[in-house]
């Protein structure tokens, strides 16, 4: 029997969220005033000896990294990736970028990211890891490479396209697609054809073609033009200092953990948001062949960004893998602490059914307030970082100055 754990957020949340995905509105211009040299823009930063430095004290401790823009892409796991990153700065009482209009859940995606679709604070955020299209001035400028480590999250593309395609319900956009058996197959045999019949390439709708160059900043215009596409990959190579992969989740982790001097409990997940088994699609080899074809830049993507992958792995040494089994150990350990046995279904979103979790009862405070914090979604985590913003720019506003205590 299959359990429903809905979302229990309000109905305007809901909308809100998937609005924000939709609608091609920004919010207006608001001049961002910032001091880029205030001392309390500098990285926060705590010392951990790593393992091998508790063993060999002549090795330097290293400092965990607690400045993070993750790009998160749509349909790749970067919401089990926002997870983790909600989590870490969190328990650390980090900083997040909030988007600057409370009902949205994202930087007003599928707009190249701005200054003004962030709320403004007097100080830069640590972490930003909710829904954005990449745009480096902007990006660079609140979040500084100097300080600032830049991730993302790849999927294999004939995998990608299937799950953007059918999760989405992109076929309802197009006349033609709306009663025919199989839409995605027919998509791809007149792929051109269909998206020249699109009057508004709007919202989701972005998607369409290469959705992970798109998301990346690399306008659909320019997707054609192999050179183009080939410069702006080496673009995003300089760009990011980790790009993970989906069907390397748990060893992107494990490199994320090393490179970032966090601890493996940092990392531990349960994956959010994935899709129930039934509508998940059996590619034949054909449609993937004309998935490749028409998403041929984020062939190359993939491609590159998986041989950069193993060969950051390879750098770690053998005591990777050591890591990698030791975080597969702990992973198991969780799930059985945490999770009650069965298929459950949860709503993060209006109308979208995914798979869930149960948290077992009667565990102790800590590790219940643990367990359910690994399968909250981004959208009840945002309302969070707003709350603790908000009360903490009432604690300071409200302060006076104490003469007869200086």
């Amino acid at each position: 029997m299959l359990t429903l754990n809905k979302y229990n957020g309000n109905a305007d949340e809901e909308k809100g969220f998937l609005d924000a995905l939709m609608d091609d509105t920004p919010p207006p211009f608001k001049p961002v005033d910032k001091d880029r040299n205030d001392d309390s823009l500098k990285v926060k930063t705590h010392v951990y000896p790593t393992v091998e430095q508790a063993v060999d004290r002549s090795l330097p401790p290293c400092k965990p990294v607690n400045n993070i823009l993750f790009l998160k892409t749509h349909k790749t796991g970067s919401s089990t990736v926002t997870n983790i990153l909600n989590r870490y700065g969190d328990t650390r009482d980090l900083m997040f970028a909030v988007p600057s209009v409370r009902a949205t859940y994202s930087f007003f995606w599928p707009h190249p990211f701005q200054l003004r679709f962030a709320q403004a604070f007097g100080r830069a955020p640590n972490i930003l890891c909710n829904h954005a299209r990449y745009n480096k001035v902007p990006m660079n400028w609140l979040f500084p490479k100097e300080t600032t480590r830049y991730i993302t999250l790849l999927r294999e593309p004939t995998q990608h396209f299937e799950s953007i395609f059918n999760f989405f319900r992109l076929d309802k956009r197009f006349l033609g697609l709306r009663n025919v058996m199989s839409p995605l197959q027919t998509f791809l045999q007149n792929a051109t054809f269909y998206l020249k019949q699109a009057k508004n390439i709007t919202g989701l709708l972005n998607l369409i073609k290469n959705p992970a160059l798109f998301e990346l900043g690399l306008d659909t215009k320019y997707h054609s033009n192999f050179t183009v596409v080939q410069n702006y990959v080496r673009f995003l190579q300089q760009e990011f200092d980790l790009v993970m992969l989906m069907e390397y989740f748990d060893e992107s982790l494990v490199l994320l953990k090393r490179r970032f001097c966090w601890k493996i409990e940092d990392i531990l997940y349960f994956k959010l948001n994935e899709r129930m088994d039934k509508h998940k699609q059996n590619l034949p080899e054909k449609v993937k062949e004309d998935i490749r074809i028409w998403n041929s830049g984020d062939v190359l993507l993939y491609d590159v960004f998986n041989k950069t992958l193993w060969k950051m792995i390879r750098e770690e040494g053998a005591d990777f893998f050591k890591d990698l089994a030791l975080f597969r150990k702990e992973l198991e350990s969780m799930k059985g602490a945490c999770l009650r046995e069965g298929k459950f279904l949860t709503k993060p979103y209006a109308g979208r059914l995914v798979q869930g979790y149960a948290v077992k009862a009667n565990l102790s405070t800590q590790l219940n307030q643990t367990c359910n914090r690994m399968i909250m979604n981004e959208i009840p985590y945002l309302d969070s970082h707003r709350a603790k913003l908000a009360k903490l720019y009432q604690t300071i506003d409200s302060s006076v100055n104490r003469p007869d205590l200086l």
